[in-house]
């Protein structure tokens, strides 16, 4: 059993490396306005070279670094980071230089939870897992461009929530 979960994985790792050296769309690194039914901050998303590219799909990995304020209750506000990755999973239009690309997102990651503002002390950790859909619109020379996402998720925290991004995206 070992040893089947060993190959898979080594395919599985391989199949990723040699697919990164052949994409088209390398790394991107972009600024995000965060917020949602408790939660309001936000973020820095660094995207890898695309998995997967085709002229009508590509699938993409990113890293995100969170910071929001947590608002459970009125009395006792906390301060939340967090780092998320995050899947996705979409095509892109190009029509006289305008691009669009609309995809399906899944984010999976981390969350500490600061009691006390400025103290770390009275910590908590939790994960944070969602999904959603987006689009991101641009200009073809630019390799840059504005993306609005909406989803929602479950922090184990012990609340659900509904979200919406906004933010500016650069490729290099």
């Amino acid at each position: 059993m070992k040893k089947t979960v060993k190959v898979i994985c080594w395919g599985i790792l391989t199949l990723v490396m040699t697919t990164k050296v052949f994409a088209r769309e390398s790394f991107s690194i972009s600024g995000l306005w965060k917020t949602d039914s408790y939660r309001s901050g936000g973020a820095v998303e660094l995207g890898f070279p695309n998995i997967f590219e085709s002229e009508r799909l590509f699938i993409r990995d990113g890293l995100e670094i969170v910071g929001a304020g947590v608002f459970l209750n009125e009395e006792d506000p906390v301060g939340m980071a967090g780092m998320i990755n995050k899947i996705v999973l979409g095509g892109k239009k190009t029509v006289n230089g305008v691009y669009i690309k609309s995809y399906g997102f899944l984010t999976l990651g981390g969350n500490l939870f600061f009691s006390e503002a400025m103290k770390f002390s009275g910590k908590d950790y939790g994960f944070d897992f969602g999904g959603g859909g987006g689009f991101e619109l641009g200009f073809e020379g630019s390799s840059a461009g504005f993306l609005i996402e909406y989803g929602g998720g479950y922090c184990t925290k012990g609340f659900g929530y509904s979200n919406v991004n906004l933010g500016y995206r650069k490729y290099f």
